[in-house]
Protein backbone atom coordinates (compact mmCIF):
# COMPACT_ATOMS: atom_id res chain seq x y z
CA UNK A 1 0.00 0.00 0.00
CA UNK A 2 2.66 2.54 0.99
CA UNK A 3 4.85 1.38 -1.88
CA UNK A 4 2.38 2.29 -4.63
CA UNK A 5 1.43 5.47 -2.82
CA UNK A 6 4.98 6.76 -2.58
CA UNK A 7 5.92 5.43 -6.03
CA UNK A 8 3.03 7.30 -7.65
CA UNK A 9 3.66 10.33 -5.47
CA UNK A 10 7.37 10.60 -6.28
CA UNK A 11 6.89 9.93 -9.99
CA UNK A 12 4.52 12.91 -10.16
CA UNK A 13 6.26 15.16 -7.61
CA UNK A 14 6.59 18.21 -9.84
CA UNK A 15 3.04 18.14 -11.14
CA UNK A 16 1.62 17.36 -7.70
CA UNK A 17 3.47 20.24 -6.05
CA UNK A 18 2.08 22.64 -8.64
CA UNK A 19 -1.44 21.27 -8.34
CA UNK A 20 -1.45 21.55 -4.54
CA UNK A 21 -0.18 25.11 -4.53
CA UNK A 22 -1.97 26.72 -7.48
CA UNK A 23 -5.79 26.75 -7.31
CA UNK A 24 -7.74 26.65 -10.56
CA UNK A 25 -9.93 29.74 -10.86
CA UNK A 26 -12.51 28.22 -13.19
CA UNK A 27 -13.26 25.02 -15.06
CA UNK A 28 -12.81 25.29 -18.81
CA UNK A 29 -13.38 21.74 -20.03
CA UNK A 30 -13.82 22.55 -23.73
CA UNK A 31 -13.66 25.53 -26.09
CA UNK A 32 -14.61 26.40 -29.63
CA UNK A 33 -11.96 25.68 -32.25
CA UNK A 34 -11.66 26.65 -35.94
CA UNK A 35 -13.79 25.02 -38.67
CA UNK A 36 -16.69 24.32 -36.34
CA UNK A 37 -14.70 21.95 -34.15
CA UNK A 38 -14.48 21.80 -30.37
CA UNK A 39 -11.31 21.39 -28.30
CA UNK A 40 -11.75 19.11 -25.26
CA UNK A 41 -9.32 18.82 -22.34
CA UNK A 42 -8.67 15.44 -20.66
CA UNK A 43 -6.27 13.91 -18.18
CA UNK A 44 -4.45 10.75 -19.30
CA UNK A 45 -7.37 8.59 -18.14
CA UNK A 46 -9.74 10.60 -20.39
CA UNK A 47 -11.59 12.40 -17.62
CA UNK A 48 -12.43 16.01 -18.49
CA UNK A 49 -10.29 18.53 -16.60
CA UNK A 50 -9.76 22.26 -16.64
CA UNK A 51 -7.54 23.47 -19.51
CA UNK A 52 -5.11 24.97 -16.97
CA UNK A 53 -5.07 21.94 -14.68
CA UNK A 54 -1.65 20.44 -14.00
CA UNK A 55 -3.06 17.01 -14.83
CA UNK A 56 -4.31 17.92 -18.31
CA UNK A 57 -2.44 15.67 -20.72
CA UNK A 58 -4.70 15.18 -23.76
CA UNK A 59 -6.49 17.64 -26.07
CA UNK A 60 -9.11 16.39 -28.50
CA UNK A 61 -10.22 18.21 -31.65
CA UNK A 62 -13.60 16.97 -32.82
CA UNK A 63 -17.01 18.04 -34.01
CA UNK A 64 -19.67 17.58 -31.33
CA UNK A 65 -23.43 17.03 -31.50
CA UNK A 66 -24.80 18.90 -28.49
CA UNK A 67 -28.30 17.41 -28.71
CA UNK A 68 -26.84 13.89 -28.42
CA UNK A 69 -23.89 14.85 -26.20
CA UNK A 70 -21.71 12.94 -28.65
CA UNK A 71 -18.54 13.23 -30.74
CA UNK A 72 -19.06 13.29 -34.49
CA UNK A 73 -16.78 12.88 -37.50
CA UNK A 74 -13.03 12.44 -37.51
CA UNK A 75 -11.12 13.42 -34.37
CA UNK A 76 -7.51 13.70 -33.27
CA UNK A 77 -6.07 13.52 -29.75
CA UNK A 78 -2.80 15.29 -28.93
CA UNK A 79 -0.45 14.92 -25.96
CA UNK A 80 1.20 17.75 -23.98
CA UNK A 81 3.84 18.13 -26.70
CA UNK A 82 1.34 18.36 -29.55
CA UNK A 83 2.00 14.83 -30.80
CA UNK A 84 -0.94 12.82 -32.14
CA UNK A 85 -1.79 9.94 -29.78
CA UNK A 86 -5.16 8.74 -31.14
CA UNK A 87 -7.28 9.16 -34.27
CA UNK A 88 -10.67 7.78 -35.21
CA UNK A 89 -14.18 8.56 -36.41
CA UNK A 90 -17.56 8.80 -34.68
CA UNK A 91 -20.97 8.92 -36.31
CA UNK A 92 -23.04 10.86 -33.74
CA UNK A 93 -21.36 9.09 -30.85
CA UNK A 94 -21.01 5.69 -32.53
CA UNK A 95 -17.49 4.48 -33.27
CA UNK A 96 -17.16 3.74 -36.98
CA UNK A 97 -14.12 2.70 -39.01
CA UNK A 98 -10.43 2.51 -38.10
CA UNK A 99 -9.04 3.77 -34.78
CA UNK A 100 -5.28 4.16 -34.35
CA UNK A 101 -3.20 5.00 -31.28
CA UNK A 102 0.45 6.06 -31.26
CA UNK A 103 3.44 5.78 -28.91
CA UNK A 104 5.21 9.04 -27.89
CA UNK A 105 7.90 8.31 -30.50
CA UNK A 106 5.25 8.35 -33.23
CA UNK A 107 5.16 4.63 -33.97
CA UNK A 108 1.83 2.83 -34.09
CA UNK A 109 0.71 1.61 -30.65
CA UNK A 110 -2.47 -0.20 -31.64
CA UNK A 111 -5.05 -0.26 -34.43
CA UNK A 112 -8.61 -1.54 -34.55
CA UNK A 113 -11.75 -1.25 -36.65
CA UNK A 114 -15.25 -0.55 -35.32
CA UNK A 115 -18.62 -1.23 -36.93
CA UNK A 116 -21.67 0.20 -35.17
CA UNK A 117 -19.61 0.86 -32.04
CA UNK A 118 -18.30 -2.73 -31.83
CA UNK A 119 -14.71 -3.84 -32.48
CA UNK A 120 -14.49 -6.28 -35.39
CA UNK A 121 -11.63 -8.30 -36.85
CA UNK A 122 -8.10 -8.00 -35.47
CA UNK A 123 -7.08 -5.49 -32.81
CA UNK A 124 -3.29 -5.26 -33.20
CA UNK A 125 -0.88 -3.94 -30.56
CA UNK A 126 2.77 -2.99 -31.17
CA UNK A 127 5.88 -2.31 -29.09
CA UNK A 128 7.43 1.20 -29.30
CA UNK A 129 10.08 -0.09 -31.75
CA UNK A 130 7.33 -1.21 -34.14
CA UNK A 131 7.54 -4.95 -33.46
CA UNK A 132 4.22 -6.80 -33.04
CA UNK A 133 3.09 -7.42 -29.46
CA UNK A 134 -0.46 -8.75 -29.34
CA UNK A 135 -3.38 -9.53 -31.65
CA UNK A 136 -6.89 -9.93 -30.25
CA UNK A 137 -9.52 -10.96 -32.78
CA UNK A 138 -13.17 -9.98 -32.30
CA UNK A 139 -16.28 -11.69 -33.62
CA UNK A 140 -19.88 -12.23 -32.47
CA UNK A 141 -18.66 -14.26 -29.47
CA UNK A 142 -16.31 -11.53 -28.20
CA UNK A 143 -12.53 -11.19 -28.18
CA UNK A 144 -9.95 -13.97 -28.35
CA UNK A 145 -6.16 -13.77 -28.18
CA UNK A 146 -4.81 -14.75 -31.58
CA UNK A 147 -1.09 -13.98 -31.30
CA UNK A 148 1.35 -12.74 -28.66
CA UNK A 149 5.07 -11.86 -28.79
CA UNK A 150 7.17 -11.16 -25.68
CA UNK A 151 9.62 -8.26 -25.34
CA UNK A 152 12.41 -10.40 -26.80
CA UNK A 153 10.49 -10.89 -30.03
CA UNK A 154 9.59 -14.52 -29.30
CA UNK A 155 6.10 -15.53 -30.40
CA UNK A 156 4.48 -17.16 -27.36
CA UNK A 157 0.92 -17.53 -28.70
CA UNK A 158 0.26 -18.65 -32.28
CA UNK A 159 -3.20 -19.14 -33.82
CA UNK A 160 -4.75 -18.87 -30.37
CA UNK A 161 -2.50 -21.49 -28.72
CA UNK A 162 0.41 -20.97 -26.33
CA UNK A 163 1.66 -19.46 -23.09
CA UNK A 164 0.76 -15.91 -22.13
CA UNK A 165 2.59 -13.57 -19.72
CA UNK A 166 1.65 -9.89 -19.82
CA UNK A 167 2.31 -6.98 -17.43
CA UNK A 168 -0.14 -4.08 -17.11
CA UNK A 169 -0.39 -1.01 -14.85
CA UNK A 170 -3.13 -0.45 -12.33
CA UNK A 171 -5.04 2.52 -13.73
CA UNK A 172 -5.77 4.10 -10.35
CA UNK A 173 -4.80 3.92 -6.70
CA UNK A 174 -5.13 0.62 -4.88
CA UNK A 175 -4.00 -0.43 -1.43
CA UNK A 176 -2.20 -3.61 -2.43
CA UNK A 177 1.15 -1.84 -2.66
CA UNK A 178 2.27 -2.38 -6.27
CA UNK A 179 1.80 -0.22 -9.40
CA UNK A 180 1.65 -3.15 -11.87
CA UNK A 181 0.14 -6.61 -12.15
CA UNK A 182 1.18 -9.50 -14.40
CA UNK A 183 -1.22 -12.14 -15.76
CA UNK A 184 0.20 -15.56 -16.67
CA UNK A 185 -1.32 -18.77 -17.98
CA UNK A 186 -2.16 -20.93 -20.97
CA UNK A 187 -4.21 -19.83 -23.97
CA UNK A 188 -6.24 -22.44 -25.80
CA UNK A 189 -8.50 -21.52 -28.72
CA UNK A 190 -7.80 -17.86 -27.87
CA UNK A 191 -9.15 -17.99 -24.30
CA UNK A 192 -7.61 -18.64 -20.85
CA UNK A 193 -7.58 -22.31 -19.88
CA UNK A 194 -6.47 -24.20 -16.80
CA UNK A 195 -4.31 -22.71 -14.05
CA UNK A 196 -3.57 -18.95 -14.12
CA UNK A 197 -1.75 -16.60 -11.75
CA UNK A 198 -1.59 -12.88 -11.13
CA UNK A 199 1.58 -11.38 -9.65
CA UNK A 200 1.95 -7.89 -8.22
CA UNK A 201 5.00 -6.17 -9.70
CA UNK A 202 6.88 -3.18 -8.27
CA UNK A 203 8.89 -0.52 -10.13
CA UNK A 204 12.03 -2.70 -9.85
CA UNK A 205 10.18 -5.69 -11.37
CA UNK A 206 10.04 -7.53 -8.05
CA UNK A 207 7.03 -9.88 -8.03
CA UNK A 208 4.75 -11.40 -5.41
CA UNK A 209 1.93 -13.88 -6.01
CA UNK A 210 -1.46 -12.15 -5.80
CA UNK A 211 -4.14 -14.51 -7.17
CA UNK A 212 -4.57 -18.10 -8.32
CA UNK A 213 -7.28 -19.07 -10.79
CA UNK A 214 -8.68 -22.03 -12.70
CA UNK A 215 -10.55 -21.65 -16.01
CA UNK A 216 -12.63 -24.30 -17.79
CA UNK A 217 -12.34 -25.14 -21.49
CA UNK A 218 -14.85 -22.39 -22.34
CA UNK A 219 -12.72 -19.69 -20.67
CA UNK A 220 -15.04 -19.35 -17.67
CA UNK A 221 -13.46 -18.78 -14.25
CA UNK A 222 -14.33 -21.73 -11.99
CA UNK A 223 -12.04 -20.90 -9.05
CA UNK A 224 -10.42 -17.64 -8.06
CA UNK A 225 -8.49 -16.95 -4.85
CA UNK A 226 -7.00 -13.64 -3.66
CA UNK A 227 -3.98 -14.40 -1.47
CA UNK A 228 -3.79 -10.80 -0.17
CA UNK A 229 -7.38 -10.81 1.06
CA UNK A 230 -7.53 -14.55 1.81
CA UNK A 231 -10.84 -14.79 -0.04
CA UNK A 232 -12.46 -16.25 -3.14
CA UNK A 233 -13.75 -14.16 -6.05
CA UNK A 234 -15.69 -14.62 -9.28
CA UNK A 235 -14.59 -11.69 -11.48
CA UNK A 236 -10.91 -11.82 -12.58
CA UNK A 237 -8.63 -8.99 -13.64
CA UNK A 238 -8.34 -8.39 -17.37
CA UNK A 239 -5.78 -10.28 -19.45
CA UNK A 240 -5.55 -7.68 -22.24
CA UNK A 241 -4.77 -3.93 -22.11
CA UNK A 242 -7.66 -1.73 -21.01
CA UNK A 243 -8.63 1.25 -23.16
CA UNK A 244 -9.15 4.47 -21.24
CA UNK A 245 -10.14 6.45 -24.37
CA UNK A 246 -13.64 4.96 -24.01
CA UNK A 247 -14.10 7.07 -20.86
CA UNK A 248 -14.12 10.22 -23.02
CA UNK A 249 -17.50 9.17 -24.45
CA UNK A 250 -19.08 9.45 -20.98
CA UNK A 251 -17.95 13.10 -20.58
CA UNK A 252 -16.98 12.60 -16.94
CA UNK A 253 -15.29 15.45 -15.05
CA UNK A 254 -12.60 15.37 -12.37
CA UNK A 255 -11.54 18.24 -10.15
CA UNK A 256 -7.94 19.39 -10.42
CA UNK A 257 -6.61 17.72 -7.28
CA UNK A 258 -4.16 14.87 -6.97
CA UNK A 259 -6.62 12.92 -4.82
CA UNK A 260 -9.19 13.04 -7.64
CA UNK A 261 -6.69 12.43 -10.44
CA UNK A 262 -5.03 9.43 -8.77
CA UNK A 263 -8.37 7.79 -8.05
CA UNK A 264 -7.83 8.04 -4.30
CA UNK A 265 -11.18 9.76 -3.68
CA UNK A 266 -12.91 6.99 -5.64
CA UNK A 267 -10.97 4.45 -3.59
CA UNK A 268 -12.29 6.06 -0.39
CA UNK A 269 -15.85 5.88 -1.70
CA UNK A 270 -15.43 2.22 -2.65
CA UNK A 271 -13.82 1.43 0.70
CA UNK A 272 -16.75 2.93 2.61
CA UNK A 273 -19.41 1.44 0.33
CA UNK A 274 -17.97 -2.07 0.57
CA UNK A 275 -18.06 -1.88 4.38
CA UNK A 276 -21.82 -1.22 4.52
CA UNK A 277 -24.44 -3.73 3.44
CA UNK A 278 -27.98 -2.75 2.51
CA UNK A 279 -30.15 -1.96 5.54
CA UNK A 280 -33.99 -1.83 5.22
CA UNK A 281 -34.09 0.36 8.34
CA UNK A 282 -32.04 3.08 6.64
CA UNK A 283 -33.89 3.72 3.37
CA UNK A 284 -33.84 6.97 1.35
CA UNK A 285 -31.35 8.83 3.53
CA UNK A 286 -29.41 11.97 2.58
CA UNK A 287 -26.60 13.08 4.88
CA UNK A 288 -23.23 14.87 4.95
CA UNK A 289 -20.07 13.99 6.83
CA UNK A 290 -16.63 15.46 7.41
CA UNK A 291 -13.58 14.55 9.43
CA UNK A 292 -9.98 15.56 9.97
CA UNK A 293 -7.09 13.14 9.73
CA UNK A 294 -3.54 13.92 10.86
CA UNK A 295 -0.82 12.26 8.77
CA UNK A 296 2.87 11.70 9.20
CA UNK A 297 5.10 12.45 6.21
CA UNK A 298 4.66 8.90 4.88
CA UNK A 299 0.87 9.26 4.70
CA UNK A 300 0.10 7.13 7.76
CA UNK A 301 -2.96 8.38 9.68
CA UNK A 302 -2.15 9.23 13.30
CA UNK A 303 -5.41 10.80 14.53
CA UNK A 304 -8.96 10.99 13.16
CA UNK A 305 -11.47 13.55 14.45
CA UNK A 306 -15.06 13.78 13.25
CA UNK A 307 -16.14 17.33 12.41
CA UNK A 308 -19.69 16.63 11.18
CA UNK A 309 -21.21 13.42 12.43
CA UNK A 310 -23.80 11.41 10.55
CA UNK A 311 -27.32 11.78 11.93
CA UNK A 312 -27.90 8.08 12.67
CA UNK A 313 -26.03 7.00 15.80
CA UNK A 314 -25.69 3.35 14.78
CA UNK A 315 -24.41 4.27 11.29
CA UNK A 316 -22.09 6.83 12.84
CA UNK A 317 -20.50 4.33 15.23
CA UNK A 318 -19.73 1.89 12.43
CA UNK A 319 -18.59 4.74 10.16
CA UNK A 320 -16.00 5.75 12.76
CA UNK A 321 -14.75 2.18 13.00
CA UNK A 322 -14.38 1.90 9.20
CA UNK A 323 -12.44 5.18 9.02
CA UNK A 324 -9.86 3.74 11.41
CA UNK A 325 -9.26 0.88 8.96
CA UNK A 326 -8.14 3.18 6.11
CA UNK A 327 -4.36 2.66 6.20
CA UNK A 328 -3.02 5.45 4.00
CA UNK A 329 -3.63 8.91 2.51
CA UNK A 330 -1.39 10.73 0.05
CA UNK A 331 0.79 13.13 2.08
CA UNK A 332 1.11 16.81 1.24
CA UNK A 333 4.31 18.21 -0.26
CA UNK A 334 6.45 21.17 0.71
CA UNK A 335 7.76 23.78 -1.74
CA UNK A 336 10.58 21.40 -2.72
CA UNK A 337 8.19 18.56 -3.50
CA UNK A 338 9.08 16.59 -0.37
CA UNK A 339 6.35 14.76 1.61
CA UNK A 340 5.47 16.42 4.91
CA UNK A 341 3.22 15.77 7.90
CA UNK A 342 -0.14 17.50 7.51
CA UNK A 343 -3.80 17.53 8.55
CA UNK A 344 -6.41 16.77 5.89
CA UNK A 345 -10.06 17.79 5.96
CA UNK A 346 -12.17 15.07 4.31
CA UNK A 347 -15.84 15.64 3.46
CA UNK A 348 -18.50 13.83 1.49
CA UNK A 349 -22.12 12.75 1.21
CA UNK A 350 -24.05 9.63 2.11
CA UNK A 351 -27.25 8.54 0.41
CA UNK A 352 -29.27 5.33 0.56
CA UNK A 353 -31.84 4.11 -1.93
CA UNK A 354 -35.27 2.54 -1.53
CA UNK A 355 -33.80 -0.79 -0.37
CA UNK A 356 -31.28 0.80 1.99
CA UNK A 357 -28.13 0.32 -0.14
CA UNK A 358 -25.40 2.77 0.94
CA UNK A 359 -23.60 5.16 -1.38
CA UNK A 360 -20.77 7.30 0.01
CA UNK A 361 -19.89 9.81 -2.71
CA UNK A 362 -18.70 13.35 -3.57
CA UNK A 363 -15.52 12.84 -1.53
CA UNK A 364 -13.38 15.97 -1.21
CA UNK A 365 -10.01 16.39 0.48
CA UNK A 366 -8.56 19.74 1.54
CA UNK A 367 -5.01 19.93 2.80
CA UNK A 368 -4.03 21.99 5.83
CA UNK A 369 -0.84 23.06 4.07
CA UNK A 370 -2.83 24.46 1.16
CA UNK A 371 -5.19 26.29 3.49
CA UNK A 372 -2.22 27.92 5.21
CA UNK A 373 -0.76 28.92 1.82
Amino acid sequence: MKKIGLFLLLSLTGILTFAQQVPVARDTLFEKAPQGLVRFYFDDHYFLVDKDCAFKSIERLSAFVVSKNAFHGEFKDFDRNGRVVLTGTYNQGVKAGPFKAYHPNGTLKWESTFVNNVAVGDWNYYYPDGRPMLTVTFDSTGGRIKSFWDRFGRQRVTAGEGNYEFKMPFEFYNEYGYPFFERKGKIRNGIPTGYWTTHMVDEKNKKILFTEEVYDRNGALTDGYNLFLDSEYKVPLTIIPSQSFLTAERMLFKACTFDDYSGFNSYLSDKLNSAFGASPTHKNLEDDFSYRVSLDKDGNPEMITLRKRLKSDDINRYFEAVLKEIPFYFPSLDENGEPIADTLAVSGKLSTNEVGAFNFHSIRIERGKKQED
